[in-house]
C-alpha cells in the first residue's frame, strides 16, 4: 500500500512539474509571438509560437494538404511530396529542406496527422519525424528528430486563434547554440507566408475535407 501511495504521489508531482513548463518570451513581429523553453543546458530549445488568423478552419486544412505547394511558405522548404496517403486527414510526406553554403541541405519525412473536436471545433494538426524509410540523398543529412503540434480556435469575434510548438534538431554538425541562435526567423517566415496563403481562392472556395467553421 505504502508502495502504491508513493507511485501515485510521483505521478502527481510529474504532471504538476510538466503542467508549469515556463516558456521565456522571445520576441515578437507583426503579431507573432516567439517563446522558448529549454529542458536541459545546452539543448536545442522547444518553440512556442501564438498568433492569430483571420480565416477559416477549413481554408486552413486546404492548405495544409496542398503538400506540393510547402516551398511557396515553409521556410527553406525546396521541394515537397507525399510519400504515403493514409487517409484524408493522415499522411506522410517528404520534405528537402535548402540550407546556405556551407552547411549540407536537409530532407525529412514527416507523418502528419490533423483532426478536428466536432463540439468544440478546434483543429489540430500534429507532426513527427517519421521511420518511414524511402531512399536518402546522399548529399544530403536526413533529419530524424522532429515533433510539432498545431492548434487552431475559432474565436467570438470571427479570428482563429494558433498555437505552434515544434522541437527539431537539424542533424549534423551544427552547434547546438547556433540552432537556438536562429530558431526564430523560420518560424516567423514560414507563418508570414502562411497567412499570406490563407487568401488564396483556391483554398478559400473549397472545404473537399468537410472542415466545420
Amino acid at each position: 500500500m505504502k508502495i502504491l501511495f508513493l507511485l501515485i504521489a510521483f505521478i502527481f508531482q510529474t504532471k504538476k512539474i510538466v503542467d508549469e513548463k515556463k516558456w521565456i518570451f522571445l520576441k515578437e513581429k507583426d503579431g507573432i509571438k516567439i517563446f522558448y523553453h529549454q529542458t536541459v543546458k545546452n539543448t536545442i530549445n522547444e518553440v512556442k509560437i501564438l498568433t492569430t488568423f483571420k480565416t477559416n478552419l477549413s481554408t486552413i486544412t486546404e492548405v495544409f494538404k496542398d503538400v506540393v505547394s510547402y516551398p511557396n511558405w515553409v521556410y527553406k522548404a525546396q521541394n515537397s511530396n507525399i510519400v504515403k496517403k493514409i487517409s484524408p486527414l493522415e499522411i506522410e510526406y517528404y520534405n528537402h529542406l535548402d540550407f546556405p553554403w556551407p552547411i549540407d541541405d536537409r530532407e525529412i519525412v514527416i507523418h502528419n496527422t490533423v483532426s478536428q473536436n466536432q463540439k468544440t471545433k478546434i483543429l489540430t494538426s500534429v507532426s513527427y519525424a517519421s521511420t518511414t524509410i524511402i531512399p536518402k540523398n546522399n548529399k544530403h543529412v536526413r533529419i530524424t528528430e522532429f515533433n510539432s503540434r498545431w492548434t487552431f480556435v475559432p474565436l467570438n469575434n470571427g479570428l482563429i486563434s494558433g498555437e505552434y510548438i515544434f522541437k527539431s534538431d537539424p542533424g549534423g554538425s551544427i552547434p547546438v547554440w547556433l540552432i537556438n541562435l536562429s530558431l526564430d526567423e523560420g518560424p516567423i517566415k514560414t507563418i508570414t507566408n502562411f497567412k499570406n496563403q490563407l487568401t488564396l481562392a483556391k483554398y478559400t472556395k473549397i472545404n473537399s475535407l468537410n472542415i466545420l467553421n
